[in-house]
Protein backbone atom coordinates (compact mmCIF):
# COMPACT_ATOMS: atom_id res chain seq x y z
CA UNK A 1 0.00 0.00 0.00
CA UNK A 2 1.55 3.38 -1.26
CA UNK A 3 0.80 6.75 0.39
CA UNK A 4 -1.40 7.43 -2.37
CA UNK A 5 -3.84 5.28 -1.58
CA UNK A 6 -4.85 6.79 1.68
CA UNK A 7 -5.40 9.98 -0.02
CA UNK A 8 -8.86 11.29 0.11
CA UNK A 9 -10.45 10.21 -3.49
CA UNK A 10 -12.72 13.22 -5.00
CA UNK A 11 -16.44 11.59 -6.92
CA UNK A 12 -18.40 12.45 -9.37
CA UNK A 13 -20.33 14.62 -7.26
CA UNK A 14 -17.56 16.43 -6.18
CA UNK A 15 -17.15 14.65 -2.40
CA UNK A 16 -14.16 13.65 -1.21
CA UNK A 17 -13.98 9.84 -0.05
CA UNK A 18 -11.70 7.67 1.75
CA UNK A 19 -11.04 4.44 -0.29
CA UNK A 20 -10.85 2.41 2.81
CA UNK A 21 -14.40 3.30 4.57
CA UNK A 22 -16.21 5.24 2.02
CA UNK A 23 -16.61 8.31 4.91
CA UNK A 24 -16.84 11.79 3.12
CA UNK A 25 -14.12 14.14 3.78
CA UNK A 26 -10.60 13.63 5.43
CA UNK A 27 -11.80 13.31 9.17
CA UNK A 28 -11.46 10.14 11.05
CA UNK A 29 -13.91 11.28 13.31
CA UNK A 30 -17.53 9.43 12.99
CA UNK A 31 -19.80 10.47 11.05
CA UNK A 32 -23.81 9.97 10.66
CA UNK A 33 -24.44 7.32 8.26
CA UNK A 34 -26.72 9.10 6.47
CA UNK A 35 -23.23 11.54 5.11
CA UNK A 36 -21.34 8.27 3.68
CA UNK A 37 -20.72 8.01 0.15
CA UNK A 38 -19.59 4.39 -0.70
CA UNK A 39 -17.59 4.15 -3.91
CA UNK A 40 -19.68 1.06 -5.72
CA UNK A 41 -22.64 2.46 -4.06
CA UNK A 42 -25.39 5.00 -5.64
CA UNK A 43 -24.87 8.76 -5.43
CA UNK A 44 -26.59 10.77 -2.22
CA UNK A 45 -28.22 12.43 -5.64
CA UNK A 46 -29.82 8.89 -6.47
CA UNK A 47 -30.37 8.74 -2.88
CA UNK A 48 -32.65 11.61 -2.48
CA UNK A 49 -34.38 11.36 -5.54
CA UNK A 50 -35.47 8.27 -4.82
CA UNK A 51 -36.52 9.11 -1.08
CA UNK A 52 -38.84 11.50 -2.60
CA UNK A 53 -40.02 8.96 -5.16
CA UNK A 54 -40.99 6.94 -2.21
CA UNK A 55 -42.57 9.43 -0.42
CA UNK A 56 -44.47 10.85 -3.10
CA UNK A 57 -46.07 7.60 -4.15
CA UNK A 58 -47.18 7.27 -0.40
CA UNK A 59 -48.56 10.48 -0.03
CA UNK A 60 -50.80 9.85 -3.68
CA UNK A 61 -51.84 5.95 -2.97
CA UNK A 62 -52.72 6.96 0.05
CA UNK A 63 -54.55 9.88 -1.38
CA UNK A 64 -55.82 7.17 -4.12
CA UNK A 65 -56.80 4.81 -1.71
CA UNK A 66 -59.28 7.12 0.47
CA UNK A 67 -60.90 8.28 -2.94
CA UNK A 68 -61.36 4.71 -4.09
CA UNK A 69 -63.29 4.45 -0.76
CA UNK A 70 -64.99 7.63 -1.21
CA UNK A 71 -66.49 7.23 -4.61
CA UNK A 72 -66.80 3.45 -4.18
CA UNK A 73 -69.11 4.02 -1.09
CA UNK A 74 -71.11 7.28 -2.88
CA UNK A 75 -71.80 5.74 -6.37
CA UNK A 76 -70.19 2.38 -6.40
CA UNK A 77 -68.67 0.39 -9.05
CA UNK A 78 -69.44 4.17 -11.36
CA UNK A 79 -67.43 6.23 -8.51
CA UNK A 80 -64.84 3.18 -8.20
CA UNK A 81 -63.88 3.12 -11.79
CA UNK A 82 -63.67 7.03 -12.46
CA UNK A 83 -61.61 7.20 -9.19
CA UNK A 84 -59.58 4.72 -10.00
CA UNK A 85 -58.95 6.00 -13.45
CA UNK A 86 -58.08 9.33 -12.34
CA UNK A 87 -55.68 7.94 -9.48
CA UNK A 88 -53.96 6.09 -12.18
CA UNK A 89 -53.73 8.95 -14.61
CA UNK A 90 -51.98 11.50 -11.54
CA UNK A 91 -49.42 7.82 -10.26
CA UNK A 92 -48.35 7.64 -14.16
CA UNK A 93 -48.21 10.97 -14.07
CA UNK A 94 -46.09 11.81 -10.87
CA UNK A 95 -44.53 8.39 -10.94
CA UNK A 96 -42.85 8.75 -14.39
CA UNK A 97 -41.80 12.32 -13.91
CA UNK A 98 -39.57 11.19 -10.39
CA UNK A 99 -38.49 7.70 -11.87
CA UNK A 100 -36.79 10.31 -14.91
CA UNK A 101 -35.25 12.29 -11.97
CA UNK A 102 -33.67 9.08 -10.44
CA UNK A 103 -32.56 7.98 -13.85
CA UNK A 104 -30.61 11.70 -14.34
CA UNK A 105 -29.84 12.66 -10.62
CA UNK A 106 -26.15 12.95 -11.13
CA UNK A 107 -26.63 14.64 -14.51
CA UNK A 108 -25.42 18.40 -15.01
CA UNK A 109 -28.36 21.14 -14.63
CA UNK A 110 -28.42 21.80 -18.21
CA UNK A 111 -28.86 18.18 -19.08
CA UNK A 112 -31.34 17.61 -15.69
CA UNK A 113 -33.39 20.65 -17.20
CA UNK A 114 -33.92 19.44 -21.00
CA UNK A 115 -34.86 15.84 -19.69
CA UNK A 116 -36.88 17.20 -17.13
CA UNK A 117 -38.62 19.31 -19.81
CA UNK A 118 -38.97 16.63 -22.54
CA UNK A 119 -40.31 14.33 -20.32
CA UNK A 120 -43.07 16.93 -18.83
CA UNK A 121 -43.87 17.72 -22.17
CA UNK A 122 -44.55 14.37 -23.17
CA UNK A 123 -46.47 13.09 -20.38
CA UNK A 124 -49.03 16.46 -20.85
CA UNK A 125 -49.00 15.41 -24.34
CA UNK A 126 -50.39 12.04 -23.51
CA UNK A 127 -52.72 13.21 -20.65
CA UNK A 128 -54.27 15.94 -23.32
CA UNK A 129 -54.68 13.04 -25.50
CA UNK A 130 -56.31 11.14 -23.22
CA UNK A 131 -58.51 13.74 -22.66
CA UNK A 132 -59.23 14.36 -26.32
CA UNK A 133 -60.21 11.39 -27.25
CA UNK A 134 -62.85 11.04 -23.97
CA UNK A 135 -64.27 14.58 -24.60
CA UNK A 136 -65.06 13.66 -28.44
CA UNK A 137 -66.51 10.20 -27.45
CA UNK A 138 -67.90 10.85 -24.09
CA UNK A 139 -71.11 9.23 -24.64
CA UNK A 140 -69.00 6.16 -25.08
CA UNK A 141 -67.80 6.40 -21.70
CA UNK A 142 -71.21 6.64 -19.29
CA UNK A 143 -69.85 5.01 -16.20
CA UNK A 144 -67.44 7.72 -15.40
CA UNK A 145 -68.37 10.42 -13.11
CA UNK A 146 -66.80 14.01 -13.94
CA UNK A 147 -66.76 14.82 -10.07
CA UNK A 148 -65.09 11.96 -9.10
CA UNK A 149 -62.68 12.13 -11.33
CA UNK A 150 -62.01 15.78 -10.65
CA UNK A 151 -61.58 15.27 -6.95
CA UNK A 152 -59.51 12.32 -6.95
CA UNK A 153 -56.93 13.94 -9.18
CA UNK A 154 -57.11 16.84 -6.85
CA UNK A 155 -56.59 14.27 -4.14
CA UNK A 156 -54.20 12.18 -5.40
CA UNK A 157 -52.03 15.34 -6.79
CA UNK A 158 -52.00 16.76 -3.10
CA UNK A 159 -51.23 14.23 -1.43
CA UNK A 160 -48.45 13.21 -3.65
CA UNK A 161 -46.78 17.36 -3.14
CA UNK A 162 -47.70 17.01 0.55
CA UNK A 163 -45.52 13.70 1.66
CA UNK A 164 -43.17 14.99 -0.95
CA UNK A 165 -42.85 18.65 0.71
CA UNK A 166 -41.98 16.61 4.22
CA UNK A 167 -39.60 14.14 2.93
CA UNK A 168 -37.70 16.96 1.12
CA UNK A 169 -37.77 19.05 4.35
CA UNK A 170 -35.97 16.42 6.15
CA UNK A 171 -33.33 15.55 2.96
CA UNK A 172 -29.74 16.10 4.66
CA UNK A 173 -28.35 18.71 2.35
CA UNK A 174 -24.96 20.52 3.47
CA UNK A 175 -25.21 24.20 3.14
CA UNK A 176 -21.44 25.49 2.85
CA UNK A 177 -20.59 29.12 2.84
CA UNK A 178 -17.29 30.48 2.36
CA UNK A 179 -15.97 33.38 4.90
CA UNK A 180 -16.50 36.85 2.99
CA UNK A 181 -13.28 38.34 1.83
CA UNK A 182 -13.55 41.76 0.91
CA UNK A 183 -12.06 43.14 -2.28
CA UNK A 184 -8.48 44.65 -1.50
CA UNK A 185 -7.78 48.01 -2.80
CA UNK A 186 -4.42 49.80 -4.16
CA UNK A 187 -3.76 52.11 -0.74
CA UNK A 188 -5.08 49.21 1.80
CA UNK A 189 -8.35 51.31 2.77
CA UNK A 190 -11.46 49.61 2.97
Amino acid sequence: MTKDDDAPMTTTNGLSARPADGRVGGSDAAQDPADEVTMNGPSIHVIRARKLLLGGLVGGVGAAVLSLVLFTVLDGTRGLASAALAAAMVLFFYGVGQLIMVAFADAGARTLLAVSMASYTGRVVILGLVLLVYSRHREAFPALWPMAIFVTTIAVVAGWIAVEIWVFSRLRIGVYDTEYVPPSTEDGAQ
